[in-house]
């Protein structure tokens, strides 16, 4: 309870907010200890989630197979996806835009490209909950929420994270679920990266896994 400059402890007694805060805040980049509480998530400094991010960050590129049985056959792609700083960024903006554009492998004709931002929302070093916004060319838009970890990320669309224009065609995607996972100790840094979907006439399955290389 806040008492002027003063809040109590657990223990009932009175504690500078600065010592006590100062206290949360190295007890947080020690990773000891998991805050949830906003008012003091609002005056401790955002721990940056350097990890995943020093090895997201960049350009990668590599080869996909996509199928969604009984509508689409199984194919295969090319990819490159580009993950750079958002405006605005910064300790309290922890924001990054991506780019991703897919090939077929054999014509190299264009199929599908997608753009969006990921949020994060550290809770510890290198743990977090993650918002991730997709868009893509025929106006579909996904809201994605889940979890990240110093190298993994799991976000799927809840509480209605999908929205489309009137021109959509049936079926509806229903739900999207992405997850990706790096591979740090390989050098160069590869990635696999799983894009599951369901529709109004299709459980949810697996559509997209690509594997992705880091490029220098």
């Amino acid at each position: 309870r806040l008492e002027g400059n003063y809040q109590f402890s657990q223990l009932g007694q009175l504690v500078p907010c600065q010592i006590l805060y100062c206290s949360i805040a190295m007890a947080l980049m020690a990773g000891n200890v998991i805050v949830d509480d906003p008012i003091l998530l609002q005056a401790l400094p955002r721990q940056l989630p350097l990890k995943l991010m020093e090895y997201l960050e960049g350009t990668w590129v590599g080869e996909g197979l996509g199928e969604y049985p009984p509508h689409v056959p199984r194919f295969q792609y090319l990819q490159e996806l580009v993950i750079e700083k958002a405006v605005p960024h910064g300790p309290r903006e922890l924001t990054w835009s991506f780019r991703s554009t897919t090939w077929n492998k054999e014509t190299r004709e264009g199929l599908q490209s997608e753009q969006g931002y990921l949020r994060f929302h550290p809770s510890a070093i290198d743990h977090g909950r993650l918002e991730m916004t997709v868009t893509a060319p025929s106006g579909l838009c996904e809201v994605d929420e889940g979890t990240y970890t110093e190298d993994s990320f799991d976000v799927w669309t809840r509480y209605g994270g999908l929205t489309r224009p009137q021109s959509s065609k049936r079926p509806f995607v229903t739900e999207v679920r992405r997850w990706c996972e790096l591979r740090p100790q390989n050098h160069p840094l590869t990635m696999e990266y799983r894009v599951e979907m369901a529709t109004e006439r299709t459980p949810m399955q697996q559509h997209l896994l690509s594997r992705l290389t880091k490029q220098p």
